[in-house]
């Protein structure tokens, strides 16, 4: 069996026992790369439809990201293919990112957690996760699913969208859908953003097209608009430098590029593969955390900060994709953004730290959630 896989995915090795494993670049992959292969494995940079697919021997597709809105589901259907993914693979390292952004603002804000209230934006695998996290950490969480609430699947607490952009912290963490009575994408359209303003914080870390970019530079540009953290944009890889400018903090889409996750995304595919050829998986789909001792106090929402940051700090990660902007050719930067995301250094979830140190019986709620143990 031949296997063409984004090159970008990790633990392709566990494959090898299936067939040859040929890894290629998924944002410039094409049809004339498949015409050997029966298996491709994919991220979320490759377009996936009968234009690479059509007269090609490919059988099975694994996608190995939570979300599907690169891939024609029904045309693979319709042409027999079999396909998985792997939802909820990354959700933890998604719920961290928000939680460091989130602490970050506060604690700059002078913002007791306790006093916040926190609006999230489809409770699936990621923001469920994050809803439980910002519960732990004191917030007043609530949320909005209109696709869940339709089939009585409503958290407490569940609002409108015009409601929920009353929150002073909105998190967004729905699929890209362009159809039906559910579409997100442009659901934070020039209308919406203007609810939201200086008080109040906007996180992007689902699609980018999920707001509408041009106007939210319009309204960052007037002055008015809310602080801003974005991991994902409308026309990546391009990412308008002007935007960029007036945001809080931005990435390269690697919001959920922990080691566990990615990991649990490629073993996770890897498991469909074999049940979808009738074979036993070499390899189960839970990934070991990675030990950390780290000495201290938490005493504070600093403190839960710093922990975040010993991980992996997203203040650096900004500080680098603003250097890839900062070249005038748009080709360059467009490179640059990927480079980024194939060179990520390797980010570990917080489960396996251990904190040698008095742990305020605030906080506990919140390092239990996070895997964190104490001593």
């Amino acid at each position: 069996m031949n296997i063409i896989a984004d090159e970008n995915m990790p633990a392709l090795t566990a494959f090898a026992s299936l067939g040859k494993v040929t890894p290629l670049a998924g944002r410039v992959l094409n049809r004339e790369d498949l015409h050997e292969a029966q298996v491709l494995l994919v991220r979320s940079v490759t377009r996936v439809d009968a234009a690479l697919l059509a007269g090609t021997p490919v059988r099975f597709v694994g996608s190995a990201t939570i979300g599907t809105d690169h891939v024609d589901t029904a045309w693979l259907a319709q042409a027999g293919i079999g396909f998985a993914h792997a939802p909820g693979c990354n959700a933890m390292a998604v719920a961290e990112y928000v939680l460091q952004a989130v602490l970050d603002w506060a604690c700059e804000q002078g913002r007791a957690l306790e006093e916040l209230s926190v609006g999230v934006v489809g409770v699936g695998n990621a923001g469920g996760r994050v809803a439980r996290l910002l519960a732990a950490a004191g917030c007043r969480v609530l949320g909005c699913d209109p696709p869940r609430a339709a089939v009585g699947e409503r958290m407490e607490g569940d609002l409108a969208l015009d409601q929920l952009l009353g929150c002073d912290v909105v998190t967004l963490h729905v699929p890209l859908t362009t159809e039906g009575p559910y579409a997100t994408h442009h659901l934070l359209d020039a209308a919406a953003l203007a609810r939201l303003g200086p008080a109040q914080l906007l996180v992007n870390s689902s699609r980018g097209p999920v707001i509408d970019n041009t106007a939210l530079l319009h309204r960052l540009a007037s002055g008015s608009g809310p602080s801003v953290v974005l991991d994902v944009w409308e026309a990546e890889p391009q990412v308008p430098p002007e935007l960029f400018a007036r945001v809080r903090w931005g990435s390269p889409h690697i919001a959920g590029y922990s080691v566990e996750g990615r990991t649990r995304g490629s073993l996770m595919v890897l498991q469909s593969l074999c049940a979808y050829l009738g074979e036993s998986s070499p390899h189960p789909a839970e990934v070991a955390p990675a030990e950390l001792l780290w000495r201290g106090d938490i005493a504070g929402p600093e403190d839960v900060l710093a922990l975040l940051w010993a991980r992996w700090d997203l203040r650096e990660t900004h500080a680098a994709l603003a250097a890839v902007l900062k070249d005038e050719d748009a080709g360059r930067r467009a490179a640059g953004f990927d480079h980024l995301r194939k060179t990520f250094p390797a980010r570990h979830e917080l489960a396996g730290v251990v904190v040698q140190g008095r742990v305020a019986r605030r906080w506990q709620p919140l390092l239990a959630a996070l895997g964190v143990r104490y001593t």
